[in-house]
């Protein structure tokens, strides 16, 4: 697999080469946005990823989350369904809007050409001076795999093997050696390319892909995108919102929440589908419901009378005895909401944002946060302290932040097989425990651990975790509603799709 990258106009070529290959363009300076995720340009991965599988999207995945990013929300077998130019649209924009870049808008006829002309010729497709219908080019990149028939091989060698490599894991990046790493993460560069605004507008991003299997051994694939401060291009094949609405995976679980007696509990879907297990009851959902953004937690209120469903976008779902006491829905996040606690007395709560920014609502006070400052990993996940009505936050590599509450310990100095994703607190505030994507578990303060799925094979990684009635009590759920109890906490049921 080789892989290749060029540039036109401001930007120099690269190449890229193994068994197969990939090339790229790429013009202006790179940025990076506030509230990013994931290790964005002018930075680079600190070396290529071997792959843990023999399935590329696996692969991809769990590369992801070692930077701190979840899993394509995609469903492979749906997607292989699709031309290759489509498959390449959603998988760069996988890339792009799951570290916080805005996503390529729109496929063109014209830049579809040009992707099947670099495909044929074996290199980086040429990049137009101006759209269909006129509009400048104002910047623009093309990246080119060769020996692959696999728009998620060609996104793994591009976004995870595109730098210099040991004699087990060489890279297949032709213009990143030892002599010369100029080159090196090109093709990443590219995918994730923030483009410079128009103005006070954002610009307008189109690409083009296409595949041939026939002219380079083994296949040859190639993309390329530009931006405009013009009009959106005439010949427009596909657009994001149409993916959006129509191809990408199913809902998938994203949290838990329990009675404050571990008799029961809820889970969650991105969707906003709630179900009810145990003594717990079922008191709505927004499934059905046209959502701006997706459900990412749901936080029982403090008598189990009631619970809330929060979205990517801080909007607010209140069901029960839970009252609405605001949202950030109609506000412009820099970040997107990763979680949500409630106060001790169910009159107030908190939403935080992967930058580390706090929110607050009713009666919850504010104690601090983390939101503008430098942060290793991204915050996923907050805990209220219910003795002080402080919280704290945990990042993806298990660093704590406390505020108003007291620091029993974290993992941020530890090398994790996989990243955290979640922490939950004991009843009486002298302790928590988080848990990694693998269902590894890890306790602080008073805290007992009770046993976690580190080491064994999941079907669908863990997504969050509750705590039961009592200090050894607890529950893991993992993505496909899978519920995995511990302690005394007891096993009422599951999500089942």
């Amino acid at each position: 697999m080789a892989t290749r990258r060029g540039a036109r106009r401001l930007a120099s070529a690269w190449g890229v080469r193994t068994a197969a290959a990939v090339t790229a363009a790429l013009v202006t300076c790179l940025s990076v946005p506030a509230g990013a995720v994931g290790i964005l340009p002018p930075d680079s991965p600190p070396g290529n990823i071997p792959m843990s599988s023999s399935d590329y999207l696996t692969s991809i995945d769990t590369a992801r989350g070692d930077e701190g990013v979840g899993p394509m929300n995609v469903a492979e077998d749906t997607v292989a369904t699709l031309p290759v130019s489509e498959q390449m649209f959603i998988v760069l924009n996988e890339e792009r809007i799951d570290r916080g870049l805005p996503p390529i808008a729109y496929m063109s006829a014209q830049l579809d050409a040009a992707a099947q002309l670099g495909v044929a010729s074996a290199s980086d497709p040429a990049i137009p001076a101006t759209l269909s219908g006129g509009s400048p080019v104002s910047w623009g990149g093309s990246i080119w795999a060769g020996g692959l028939s696999s728009v998620f091989g060609a996104d793994y060698y591009w976004m995870y093997s595109d730098g210099l490599g040991g004699p087990q894991d060489p890279s297949t990046n032709e213009d990143c050696t030892a002599q010369d790493p100029s080159g090196c993460w090109g093709h990443r560069d590219i995918i994730l390319h923030q483009f410079a605004s128009c103005g006070s507008a954002a610009p307008t991003l189109v690409m083009g892909a296409a595949y041939s299997a026939t002219a380079s051994p083994g296949g040859s694939i190639a993309a390329l995108v530009v931006g405009t401060c013009g009009a959106p291009p005439t010949d427009v094949t596909l657009s994001w919102p149409q993916v959006v609405a129509s191809v990408l995976a199913p809902p998938h679980v994203i949290g838990i929440a329990t009675l404050p007696d571990g008799a029961g509990y809820w889970e969650a879907e991105s969707d906003g589908t709630v179900a009810a297990f145990g003594a717990a009851t079922y008191y709505g959902s927004v499934a059905g419901v046209s959502l701006n953004s997706p459900i990412v937690g749901i936080t029982a209120t403090p008598d189990g009378g009631g619970y809330w469903l929060v979205a990517s976008d801080g909007g607010v779902f209140a069901f029960g005895d839970g009252p609405f006491y605001g949202s950030t829905g109609s506000l412009h996040l820099t970040a997107p909401i990763v979680g949500m606690a409630a106060t001790s007395d169910g009159d107030g709560y908190w939403l935080v944002a992967s930058d580390g920014g706090v929110f607050t609502f009713g009666d919850a006070p504010f104690r601090g946060s983390m939101g503008g400052r430098v942060l290793n990993r991204p915050v996923v996940g907050m805990a209220a302290d219910p003795a002080t009505d402080g919280y704290w936050l945990v990042g993806s590599d298990g660093g704590v932040f406390s505020f108003g509450a007291p620091f029993f310990g974290s993992t941020g100095s530890i090398e994790l097989a996989r990243p955290i994703v979640g922490i939950e607190p004991l009843s009486n505030g002298l302790g928590y425990r988080f848990e990694a994507s693998d269902g590894g578990v890890f306790c602080f303060g008073q805290a007992e651990f009770a046993g976690s799925m580190g080491g064994r094979v999941l079907a669908a990684p863990v997504v969050g975790m509750a705590a039961g009635g009592t200090a050894d009590a607890y529950w893991l759920v993992a993505a496909d509603g899978g519920i995995f109890s511990f302690g005394q906490a007891q096993y009422y049921g599951r999500i089942t799709n």
